[in-house]
């Protein structure tokens, strides 16, 4: 039952929204799936068609209280940040073993960077959702000196929001190109789609099914699923900083 960590440098990237989806992705492929959300304020059961104030189940509440949407099972755990158990907790569940079947993702908010290391040395894939931005561009070189090797071998970069007309997107997305390599496993593009789809409390996929933030989602979906049965990291070690 292996674990995902969905975690980016930087607040208003879409990392929630990367980690729906994505669990949308695997269980379209065929496994079952599990979300936790560990934020304080929680927007994951938007990128559901939920109700901003539908409150998650905690991870240990019984399965008579499950949220689930199209067979995901949708769960909360605030106080993962302080909580010294929780990581503990999660190897008993069984969660930390390579496996197609059963999955976990762990949306993380970009504040909780410790929380993010700690998991990331348990999990088969680490996805971190950045933009093109200059101010996300600039944490870059830190993001990859604070994960270290260790934490590299299980990370891929997934750019998001992406605006190919404008010049700045195009060299923000070439600079990432560069500097992960291999490691940048998808894009996904600008759609005022996504947005809509919030507002009027519908999944992006009922909404808008032919949207091409879905279509890209979708596609780094099949290319994290490789990771799920493997001990090993399925991406290649980044370029150097000093390339």
């Amino acid at each position: 039952m292996p674990m995902i960590v969905c975690h980016g440098p930087k607040g208003g990237t879409g990392n929630t929204f990367v980690a729906a989806h994505l669990a949308m992705g695997l269980s379209a492929q065929g496994a079952e799936v599990t979300v936790i959300s560990v934020a304080a304020r929680d927007s994951l059961p938007l990128h559901f068609g939920l109700s901003p104030a539908t409150s998650l189940p905690a991870i240990t509440a019984p399965a008579d209280e499950a949220v689930l949407v199209g067979g995901i099972n949708l769960r909360s755990w605030r106080r993962a940040s302080e909580d010294l158990d929780f990581v503990p907790m999660l190897s008993d569940l069984g969660y930390f073993q390579p496996g197609k079947e059963r999955v976990l993702l762990v949306d993380v908010p970009s504040g909780e960077t410790r929380l993010a290391r700690r998991l990331v040395e348990h999990a088969c894939a680490h996805v971190c959702t950045i933009n093109a931005q200059p101010d996300t561009l600039a944490l870059l070189p830190q993001v990859f000196g604070e994960a270290g090797a260790e934490g590299l071998a299980r990370t891929a970069f997934v750019i998001n929001a992406l605006d190919e007309t404008r010049r700045l997107g195009r060299h923000g997305a070439a600079f990432i190109r560069e500097l992960a390599g291999q490691r940048l496993i998808g894009r996904i593009r600008m759609d005022e789609a996504v947005p809509e789809a919030i507002a009027t409390l519908q999944m992006l996929g009922r909404y808008a099914p032919a949207s091409v933030a879905l279509s890209d989602v979708q596609q780094i979906a099949q290319a994290v699923a490789p990771t799920l049965d493997s001990t090993s990291s399925a991406w290649v070690a980044p370029v150097s900083l000093a390339a």
